[in-house]
């Protein structure tokens, strides 16, 4: 067990901790309007997890979830939110 703690980065561990500390706000401004950003948001902090989870047990599936998930997810729903956004913003300029 002390082994495989060893293999995890510090520099891994640190991105989950600013993530979690970003969290905070997010959740605590979230409203209807921002859902999406919030589970973009979400979604780069399942990687974020996963990251550090990865060095320790299913290196491959996890890492694969890592991208998949938490990097690509987010940042399809990231687009989704702009656009969305986007079209709002036109529809009510009309």
């Amino acid at each position: 067990m002390a082994s495989e703690l060893a293999a995890l980065d510090p520099k891994e561990l640190i991105l989950v901790v600013i993530a979690f500390v970003g969290l905070v706000p997010v959740l605590l401004l979230s409203s209807s309007r921002s859902k999406l950003f919030t589970g973009g948001y979400l979604l780069l902090c399942v990687g974020a997890v996963v990251t550090n989870l990865e060095a320790v047990v299913l290196g491959d599936v996890l890492n694969v979830v890592e991208h998949a998930v938490g990097i690509a997810g987010a940042g399809v729903v990231f687009f989704v939110a702009a656009y969305t956004r986007r079209r709002r913003v036109l529809a009510e300029g009309e």
